[in-house]
């Protein structure tokens, strides 16, 4: 019998052991499965002045803090330390009501404090949803792995407790005036004037409120400065086109567009794609609003041109899509060639599928064109990867894409890049040498059949205020 006493005595503690062991791995497993859930649930959308936003808390390797502007970008700043990603978001704007701010100035200190209440509320309003989702988490996770109300209480307690203390030391420990030094990511980098404005806003300002007060006026500013033009020596008599591409939704590209298409008297305009960046909903909306009314346009896909803009612009009356097909304007017929990557949401292009969908619609347009079709007097693509196999089907073609202008003549064909009328560079954002805002000006025959007459190639240096137009004669017997 006394053999027997240590093994029986020792059974006792072994189940404790046991128990304890088992408890506290259903503990770990709460907290993991409480994190987790607060992560995906702790999000919150709601309005702010024009503006409707949206917020986020997740779990994250980078602790910062991102608002994100889409498309223009994101500024980001070193706020914490703790593993928490807190992500303000643009989802919806009302246009009209934000020209009002720009025009009138009008967001005044009780404007910001009522703005910055509001983000605060959201935050708030997000963490109750992601706290909620952890408890509930935890209780499912509790109630699966024990089956006992205790277990369920425990693991409500601490699927909560962990999320809510990693909140609220992340909440004490925030340091707004990290976003006096922020990170730029997106279009915004690549104007240096624009990141020198804010640099020297934020050494001047004594706080983040009178930070996003004098930096909101200061972009309206910036924006609404125009860039000064005149027709320079516009061909009188002519018909006349303004090429425009790879606008990607910048603002200063958008109303150089308007100015040249009404300085320089354009009756079409012709876009050859990537008017935006990530073809989102909220893209849409804007393009829809900020595309220029006053003359038609024709608009060939592009790879950053996604389903929901094409239909955007489709809604529009005086915007014409052209996918692989042809229209004719004024006696002048067009043949448009969409990016195959526009058929969906990717956005780098496919060079094979571009490569065999070029060879296959130019195989076709030449068997129509032999078969007594018109000749295209333009024929409008998007990536230079798919110009080849159109060569000597029209007199000109015209692309965009690697955003570096290009005037050259291939055989009998004149082969035109604008380069980017957005002025941004998308290999590498840097600051020199500067990508230039850049359109062309076609010069056409007045009387039909329209003939090229000349063509102008235009760019426009924004830090340094200054433009440049370099005009190409193709036929001097057609000079007016």
């Amino acid at each position: 019998m006394d053999d027997d006493a240590p093994d029986t005595l020792s059974r006792p503690r072994s189940r404790r052991a046991a128990w304890y062991l088992t408890a506290s791995g259903v503990l770990l497993i709460a907290a993991a499965v409480g994190l987790a859930a607060f992560g995906g649930f702790a999000r919150h959308s709601f309005s702010v002045g024009p503006a409707r936003l949206s917020v986020a808390a997740t779990l994250s390797t980078r602790p910062v803090t991102a608002i994100v502007v889409p498309p223009f970008g994101s500024v980001r700043a070193a706020t914490h330390r703790l593993p928490l990603f807190l992500r303000i978001s643009l989802d919806e704007i009302d246009i009209p009501q934000l020209e009002t701010f720009a025009a009138e100035e009008t967001l005044d200190q009780a404007t910001t404090d009522a703005w910055v209440e509001d983000v605060r509320s959201g935050f708030s309003r997000a963490i109750e949803k992601g706290l909620i989702a952890a408890g509930l988490a935890g209780a499912f996770a509790g109630w699966a792995l024990r089956r006992s109300w205790r277990s369920v209480v425990a693991s409500t307690a601490v699927a909560v407790i962990v999320p809510a203390l990693l909140v609220a030391a992340t909440a004490a420990t925030l340091d707004l005036d990290a976003f006096r030094t922020p990170r730029f990511r997106g279009a915004v980098a690549y104007a240096p004037s624009l990141i020198e404005l804010v640099q020297s806003r934020a050494e001047k300002v004594e706080s983040l409120r009178e930070q996003v007060s004098k930096l909101a006026v200061d972009l309206a500013r910036y924006y609404d400065s125009p860039q000064s033009f005149a027709p320079a020596g516009a061909l009188e008599g002519t018909y006349r086109i303004l090429h425009v591409t790879d606008l990607h939704l910048d603002p200063v590209g958008l109303e150089l567009a308007e100015e040249l298409a009404r300085e320089f008297s354009a009756s079409l305009v012709i876009d050859t794609g990537d008017i935006n960046h990530y073809g989102s909903p909220v893209e849409a909306m804007v393009v829809a609003s900020q595309v220029p009314t006053s003359v038609p346009q024709l608009f060939v896909p592009g790879n950053h041109d996604s389903p929901a803009i094409i239909d955007a612009l489709d809604a529009l009356e005086h915007v014409t899509v052209l996918r692989d097909e042809a229209t004719e304007v004024d006696g002048l017929v067009v043949f448009g060639v969409a990016d195959p990557a526009s058929e969906g949401q990717a956005v780098e292009p496919d060079r094979q599928a571009m490569s065999e969908r070029a060879e296959e619609i130019a195989d076709d347009l030449a068997a129509r064109i032999r078969s007594g079709e018109s000749t295209p007097t333009i024929v409008a693509v998007h990536n230079t990867a798919m110009v080849k196999p159109f060569e000597g089907l029209a007199p000109l073609i015209v692309a965009g894409h690697s955003h570096t202008p290009v005037l050259e003549r291939r055989g009998d064909t004149w082969y035109l890049n604008t380069g980017t009328t957005g002025g941004i560079h998308f290999s590498r954002m840097r600051a020199e040498p500067h990508i230039p805002h850049s359109a062309s000006v076609l010069y056409f025959t007045g009387e039909l059949p329209r003939r090229l007459i000349a063509i102008d190639q235009i760019e426009v240096y924004g830090i340094a205020g200054q433009s440049s137009l370099r005009r190409t004669v193709i036929d001097e017997t057609l000079l007016p």
